[in-house]
């Protein structure tokens, strides 16, 4: 059964998502990672709270303009371009690989009492094998009794504590739109060919009107970790520099392979 379209836009990189099913699926199977081309043309990917203290050493972390304020690591300047991804697929060496990415070809689909959460694959990833019997590589998600595989426990593990992260994460930005901490991001860089760039369509957290927070606010979110938080993002910023270094990389390189 796949997931309607019509009733929300699909999440990013997810084009035909099934929920898995024994009757249907039971010789479906999983190709071993090869690459990350399908982020090749991402310049944004989702982010959880949980994984701030990891990606802020390698991505500016912003915030979408959308109901949530969800967190977002930038991984590319100019549309269309991650700046992560190798020439042969592979993603930067030493570089923190978000969960959203790791999860992928996979998400959770839950029911509408929300007290069930059921294991979705996306049937457009090249990581999608139909038929384990012609392609013995993959690895089965179905055991022939009809459970799961160790391979889809740990999709769906994956996928659960992403789930989890997720709903704390949410939680926190609602929470910086309601103090009114975020403000518009409108920064233009001139790069090395002389081309101009703007980065724009984001949110990022006002310093100042984040010191001025009330007390018992300040106090509420220390219990919370927030304030953690709004630390690791305002110290993400000095990774725009990074970025920028690492754009200039990437022109160099496909200037020595023209």
């Amino acid at each position: 059964m796949t997931m309607p379209a019509d009733v929300q836009p699909l999440p990013l990189f997810y084009k035909d998502p099934v929920l898995l099913r024994f009757d249907e699926h039971g010789d479906v199977g999983l190709a071993p990672l090869g690459h990350f081309d399908f982020t090749r043309k991402a310049v944004a990917i989702p982010l959880c709270i949980g994984e701030f203290a990891a990606a802020m050493r390698h991505f500016p972390i912003v915030f979408a303009l959308d109901e949530q304020a969800s967190p977002i690591a930038l991984v590319g300047i100019r549309s269309d371009h991650n700046l992560f991804v190798e020439q042969d697929g592979g993603w930067k060496a030493g570089s923190y690989v978000p969960a959203y990415i790791r999860r992928y070809p996979f998400i959770v689909t839950e029911t509408e009492d929300k007290s069930q959460q059921m294991l979705t694959v996306d049937r457009a990833s090249e990581r999608y094998v139909p038929s384990v019997s012609e392609h013995p590589e993959a690895e089965r998600l179905f055991n022939e009794a009809g459970g799961p595989t160790a391979t889809a426990q740990s999709a769906m593990a994956l996928c659960h504590a992403y789930h989890t992260d997720h709903t704390r994460t949410v939680a926190f930005g609602k929470s910086l739109l309601a103090a009114k901490l975020l403000t518009p991001i409108h920064a233009q860089f001139r790069l090395p060919d002389g081309s101009q760039h703007q980065v724009n369509g984001f949110y990022a957290i006002d310093e100042k009107a984040y010191r001025a927070l009330p007390a018992k606010t300040l106090a509420d979110w220390h219990t919370k970790g927030w304030l953690d938080l709004v630390t690791l993002h305002l110290a993400s910023q000095q990774s725009f520099q990074a970025l920028l270094d690492l754009n200039a990389q990437r022109a160099n390189e496909r200037k020595a392979l023209a």
